[in-house]
């Protein structure tokens, strides 16, 4: 029985990472200025400054925008693999997860 679980959870946490590098979050400011995608694996795929932005020459407004944004992604990248977590985790534990939905944040 044991063993059986162990093995749920190895395929279980090779099943999440698959889906979290799969996983593509894009987002972008309110006017369009900087865009980012990110992966579920918080790894940056892309990011994408308008000529429109780097034409004002606010080296500290590109600076505000791309941090906000970026937080935004993470925040979104967080959300998801907490979702995907206790996803996973009812299909492992016997019995679903009972009081331990709580457990991954």
């Amino acid at each position: 029985m044991f063993g059986d679980l162990m093995a749920r959870m190895e395929g279980a946490k090779v099943e999440v990472a698959e889906k979290l590098k799969n996983l593509i979050i894009s987002k972008s400011d309110l006017n369009g200025w900087v865009k980012v995608e990110l992966g579920g694996d918080r790894q940056i795929k892309d990011i994408h400054i308008s000529q429109e932005l780097i034409e004002k020459g606010e080296a500290d407004l590109i600076e505000d925008i791309l941090t906000n944004v970026l937080n935004d992604a993470m925040a979104e990248a967080a959300a998801k693999e907490k979702e995907i977590m206790e996803e996973m985790a009812g299909k492992v534990m016997p019995g679903g997860l009972g009081g331990l939905k709580g457990l991954f944040g």
